[in-house]
């Protein structure tokens, strides 16, 4: 009987040991992920109950605002805890995820993922970044595809071929964590897309990802709504949003649940947007229209009533708010570069 038990605590111990070494090999191998959304590592870094604004969605939320020059406008502080190409389900789990360490005022969602298919080539970055949990796994079931499962529970299983192309900063990031992200979220892009005209982008008929999308739009208000959180679905704005015929049917299923809708695109003409500058490509700003929109949404903050954050790290929002002053002014330095977008 002592033989046997010796046995089993003797598994027990090679069990937790093998958890470790994978847990760790995983953070060390898994890709760092500075910028680009599904920035949950650095994230995770911020003081609990200090954002009283999160803004969630696709990337058209991580390169459109800017919560630096949110802050330097109203005072507000605000993250931008978005990721690529995502669906309603994915935002509703990563909204959820989120406010289990802060407590924001207002919710901002994207709504352009109202229009999404249910799969893409973003859904695994969306869940392999996220911290581990009941959503993760919820999502790891239900949005992921079934042939990516597998490298989802176990991340060894999808990165274990990148041994021989790993940087120190990387084992350190991956063995010690990340610091607190400078741009809060954002992600900086500095080249441009002339705009010469706007058109309205087709984004197909899924009525089945449509339909879901609506129920998680749904779970979002009635997971603020328990948490007294304020919830406002915006479009954001650019030269080439979704047909006008869709963002009405979004406009009216969204207020029908009783949310409140932003068609940005409606405002565009008050943000002094320079079409030749101020564009990445035809759906998102640079650095410049970043700035540009950011500012109207934290004055539109003010305007609304949102008083000044309290209790918040005021030396790192001032070094944020120094650190995309120093980006900007280094990229404002140098001749404009075309983006990619232009040579399409």
């Amino acid at each position: 009987m002592k033989r046997w038990k010796k046995e089993l605590a003797g598994l027990l111990c090679f069990l937790v040991v093998l958890g470790a070494f994978c847990s760790g090999a995983s953070s060390v191998l898994i890709p760092k992920r500075h910028d680009y959304g599904a920035t949950w590592s650095m994230y995770q870094r911020e003081e609990e109950d200090t954002v009283d604004v999160m803004f969630f969605g696709s990337s058209l939320a991580y390169c459109d605002v800017v919560p630096s020059v949110i802050y330097e406008e109203s005072g507000v502080t605000s993250y931008v805890m978005a990721g690529p190409e995502q669906t309603m389900p994915v935002t509703y789990r990563y909204v959820k995820q989120a406010c289990k360490t802060q407590s924001p005022k207002v919710v901002f969602v994207e709504a352009t993922g109202m229009l999404y298919s249910q799969h893409n080539r973003s859904t695994k970055i969306n869940i392999t970044y996220m911290p581990w949990s009941l959503d993760r796994l919820a999502l790891t079931f239900q949005a992921a595809e079934p042939e990516e499962r597998l490298g989802l529970l176990f991340p060894l299983e999808s990165y274990h071929s990148r041994w021989g192309e790993i940087t120190l900063g990387e084992v350190k990031e991956g063995l010690f964590g990340y610091g607190p992200d400078p741009l809060a979220g954002y992600t900086f892009l500095t080249e441009v897309l002339p705009i010469t005209q706007f058109t309205q982008r087709d984004m197909g008929d899924h009525p089945e990802a449509y339909a879901e999308n609506l129920e998680a739009a749904e779970q979002i208000l009635d997971l603020c709504e328990e948490q007294g959180i304020r919830v406002v679905f915006f479009v954001a704005p650019n030269s080439n949003p979704p047909e006008t015929e869709d963002l009405a049917r979004i406009e009216e299923d969204l207020t029908a649940l009783g949310g409140e809708f932003w068609d940005c695109n409606q405002i565009y003409d008050q943000l002094s947007i320079d079409q030749d500058t101020d564009f990445f490509d035809t759906l998102h700003f640079n650095y410049r229209g970043a700035e540009k929109y950011s500012r109207y949404l934290g004055q539109w903050l003010v305007d609304q009533g949102l008083p000044a954050t309290q209790g918040e790290d005021e030396a790192l929002w001032q070094q944020r708010v120094e650190h995309f002053h120093a980006l900007r002014d280094e990229a404002d330095s140098q001749p404009i570069q075309l983006s990619g977008a232009a040579a399409e």
